[in-house]
């Protein structure tokens, strides 16, 4: 028996706890701040405090910041259990540089095996199990392979401790500059085209190497729909913020970019879906 405890219930967790549950000889704790009762079949909600008690030989974090991610695992109760049981560990959470390489020393200290997996494909792909995740194993773990195989469709296998993350988040702030553009051209395109606007709709979302990202928000955007998000808004904010560690303070297109997605943070709030930046450009 695999005994998995999960720890974070959000966006992420939500989609992909069935599928970790659905496992053959899998037992999955689910241990949240929010969450009072199990929230799918297969899985059961826990403590802090009674964590070393499951002992878990996998254990799976998903958090909103550096500062969450820490509080977990430098617990008492999950130091602890990963001494117990020498557990592997994942972090799939898009942390900062310097975070990521303190946790891997921590998990090693404990003698637990670190799984550095930021993950991409945001709500759909976790609720349908086909995330991709960017992976650095200190060591191979089949227990964790297990667990992740049940929502990662595609691993990207990298060979040292934070290039995943650095990596993640230099894609993420590559893809929220991307968005931005699409409220620098799409308001013209709008006005100039009038009732052909639909034509140049369905060109920029099927057609051409814009279309996945057009596809993607060109929806949300012209309809303002912000709500219900596939990547909220303060996820963004705080990937962009911890982007400047490798792309620097001096790059003026991510600081353009930053300030918008934090103006849109000051208007919307940071529960919205991240496309809310797009309102900014049109104002």
């Amino acid at each position: 028996m695999n005994r998995v405890l999960v720890s974070g219930y959000g966006v992420m967790t939500r989609g992909i706890l069935p599928h970790i549950a659905s496992a053959p000889d899998t037992s999955v704790a689910l241990l949240s701040r929010h969450q009072t009762v199990p929230p799918c079949p297969g899985v059961t909600v826990t403590a802090l405090e009674d964590a070393p008690a499951l002992r878990p030989h996998v254990i799976l974090g998903c958090f909103e910041n550096d500062e969450r991610s820490q509080d977990f695992w430098t617990s008492p109760a999950i130091r602890r259990s990963v001494e117990d049981q020498g557990s592997c560990c994942i972090e799939i959470s898009t942390l900062s540089i310097d975070r990521i390489a303190a946790w891997h020393d921590e998990i090693r200290l404990l003698g637990g095996t670190s799984v550095e997996s930021p993950v991409t494909g945001s709500r759909p792909g976790a609720a349908s199990g086909v995330l991709s995740a960017f992976v650095y194993e200190s060591g191979k773990d089949p227990r964790a392979t297990a667990v992740m195989d049940t929502f990662v469709r595609k691993r990207y296998e990298f060979t040292a401790p934070g290039n995943p993350t650095a990596f993640k988040l230099v894609y993420n702030a590559w893809g929220a500059a991307m968005l931005h553009t699409l409220a620098a051209f799409v308001p013209t395109l709008h006005s100039h085209l009038g009732a052909d606007f639909d034509i140049a709709s369905d060109i920029v979302t099927s057609d051409g190497w814009m279309s996945l990202v057009c596809a993607s928000r060109l929806g949300r955007m012209m309809t303002k729909d912000y709500g219900d998000p596939d990547f909220a808004l303060a996820h963004m904010v705080k990937d962009l913020r911890y982007a400047h560690d490798i792309l620097g303070d001096s790059n003026a297109l991510l600081n353009l970019v930053y300030e918008q997605f934090t103006a849109a943070l000051a208007s919307h709030g940071g529960h919205v879906d991240y496309t809310a930046v797009t309102e900014m450009g049109m104002r």
